[in-house]
């Protein structure tokens, strides 16, 4: 694989997560009885965690390559993220069978905030091994 090729999968599988994200969060997904059967679980509140948890760090892979931008660039990724979960939860006020709901946008921030805890601890960790 070349360099180029090496540098492009962490941006496509990134816009891929965020595409995936799109389309979950803006379609009537009710029909589907294995979505609908896990949200009556109550761990829809826990999807939104581990898929916004993860949309940090593919940003982060994506985008936060250089060192002089690694916090900057996470902190982009928290807040652009974030607002883009707000976004999409207000949008589906307009779609059928979906509703506004705020503790999933407070569980889209918990999964950024979990991502940026993760990134601190782990640059901590390579600071001190130096």
């Amino acid at each position: 694989m070349g360099s180029s090729n090496r540098h492009m999968f962490p941006k496509l599988l990134f816009f891929f997560w965020l595409f995936a994200i799109t389309v979950i969060s803006l379609i009537d997904h009710s029909s589907i009885s294995s979505i609908t059967a896990t949200k009556g679980l109550g761990s829809g509140f826990w999807l939104h965690v581990a898929g916004y948890f993860v949309a940090g760090i593919l940003f982060f892979l994506a985008f936060g390559r250089t060192r002089k931008k690694r916090m900057l660039i996470a902190l982009i990724a928290l807040i652009a993220l974030f607002l883009l979960g707000v976004l999409f939860e207000v949008l589906q006020i307009l779609i059928p069978k979906r509703t506004f709901n705020p503790t999933d946008i407070a569980a889209n921030g918990l999964g950024l905030v979990a991502f940026y805890a993760f990134y601190q601890i782990s640059f901590l960790t390579k600071s001190r091994k130096k």
